[in-house]
């Protein structure tokens, strides 16, 4: 019988900040199950490239990952 998903989710909160990202990365994957349409995966590649366009030239920078998780957490976790 499989497992309900608020089972898997106290489960998943249970792993290290690594391993959930790893799970969110393989639960988000687009390109090999079909979750996101050619014109989606074509949106989101303009949209990197965009920002790629922006940091080279100045106009944007990269944020490390955990000062990026810790200002949502704040924001939307309190």
């Amino acid at each position: 019988m499989a497992r309900k998903p608020e089972e898997l989710y106290k489960e998943a909160l249970a792993l290290s900040a690594v391993e959930r990202e790893e799970l969110v990365r393989l639960l988000t994957m687009q390109a090999d199950n079909g979750w996101a349409s050619p014109e989606i995966e074509q949106a989101w590649i303009e949209e990197i490239e965009r920002r790629e366009q922006e940091i080279a030239a100045g106009e944007n920078q990269w944020l490390p990952g955990d000062k990026v998780m810790r200002q949502l957490r704040d924001r939307y976790c309190k």
